[in-house]
């Protein structure tokens, strides 16, 4: 259900509360959404001259979505994307491994998972923090804390005051490097390319979300919109070696040539402009999420690997539980003690699993991929599920 309103007597209490978030991401305005219906004043503070989302598409497992839901945002999100009735992971040569029935998902935590556009979701939740100041173009360089709030500091030479600093800066987050120093990002060893697809699927495969293992290579794709498919190829390979704008479809088209149907029929749809890279990179769990008034959340505070399609859905319930631990306890320490005690064990487990599927997916050796195999389609559906219910525990 939607986080009930505050009282009046509260929200009087608390809008003159400031809370500053720095980031207007998916995690930004999340938060800024929770927090103003706690009742406290949220503006939010991005980098960006404009608003662009950065990537293609995204999906939401059910615990991304339980946690729209809370903020009253899961309707709205809904109708921009596509509901999946299953995923599947096949071996390019072996076939399929494994299937994840989402009608128990829906059963068991209220939602299957939805593919939409990244764009569509961060326009959505800005729309739902209708009211929290968007302020474009405010670059954080530093901030300072004390006692009795926080002074966030931007590139164009002006500052923001606050009672609390919310980083929601990303993997990149300058707030991260001041807590911690000396933290350096992982790279994965693989390179992503992401586009969208003009395309129609058929035999059986409109709802489903679908992922293909070749050793170096993997592709994933998903229907997001009729007549559009969002889909992700990864390649292992060194960092900064990505192909430029330009020459990826090409070569892609040649090297996912032995994939079977449809991919290589999605790579032809995908006009070349619409077609991105990325180079993986994490970083290690680190042990404190806070200091003083300032407090990290999303990327900034557990950047993982998209491979379990957690990174938007981990900083989504990040947003519901900072959000009920300042309406709980105000902008006090207290709070953000509160919200790392419910958060990190979660988010500390996800990182960790989506590094080892990401290395599960690009074995080399044609030996272990054939061991991989086995266990993978011999794995009881219980064992699954046991899995499930650790990735989408509710600590909302």
């Amino acid at each position: 259900p939607p986080i009930a309103q505050p009282n009046p007597t509260t929200l009087t209490r608390r809008c003159n509360t400031r809370i500053l978030i720095i980031g207007a991401g998916i995690a930004g305005l999340a938060t800024a959404t929770a927090l103003r219906q706690k009742g406290f004043d949220a503006p939010v503070y991005e980098s960006a001259s404009e608003l662009r989302a950065a990537g293609k598409g995204i999906g939401l497992p059910p615990n991304g979505m339980r946690a729209l839901s809370r903020i009253g945002a899961a309707d709205a999100v809904e109708r921009h994307g596509t509901y999946v009735d299953r995923m599947e992971v096949w071996d390019k040569d072996a076939g399929r491994l494994t299937v994840v029935d989402q009608a128990f998902m829906e059963q068991r935590y209220g939602f299957r998972t939805l593919l939409l556009h990244r764009s569509d979701l961060q326009r959505t939740l800005l729309d739902c923090a209708d009211g929290a100041a968007l302020h474009l173009g405010k670059h954080c360089t530093r901030y300072t804390t004390d006692g009795q709030g926080a002074v966030a500091y931007f590139s164009d030479g002006s500052t923001a005051e606050g009672d609390m600093l919310i980083a929601a800066d990303g993997i990149h987050s300058v707030v991260r490097r001041s807590l911690h120093p000396t933290l350096e990002l992982r790279y994965s060893g693989q390179t992503c390319y992401r586009g969208v697809a003009d395309i129609t699927l058929s035999d059986g495969l409109e709802r489903v979300l679908r992922e293909t293992w070749g050793g170096d290579l993997r592709f994933g794709f998903a229907p997001i919109r009729p007549g559009q498919v969002y889909w992700y190829g990864l390649a292992t390979a060194a960092t900064g070696t990505a192909e430029g704008k330009g020459a990826r479809k090409t070569w892609l088209s040649r090297r996912f040539a032995d994939f079977p149907g449809p991919v290589p029929n999605i790579i032809a749809a995908t006009p070349e402009p619409e077609i991105i890279s990325t180079d993986l990179y994490d970083f290690p769990p680190i042990k404190r999420w806070w200091l003083g008034r300032v407090a990290l959340i999303g990327d900034a505070a557990h950047a993982m690997m998209p491979n379990l399609a957690q990174g938007g859905a981990q900083a989504l319930v990040d947003a519901v539980v900072l959000a009920d631990a300042l309406g709980k306890h105000g902008a006090t320490a207290e709070a953000l003690r509160d919200y790392q005690r419910r958060r990190i064990g979660t988010a500390r487990r996800t990182v960790k699993l989506s590094r080892q599927v990401g290395k599960l997916a690009h074995l080399r050796s044609r030996q272990l991929r054939r061991l991989r195999n086995v266990v993978m389609r011999n794995t009881p559906d219980f064992l699954t599920r046991k899995q499930m219910e650790r990735l989408f525990a509710s600590n909302e």
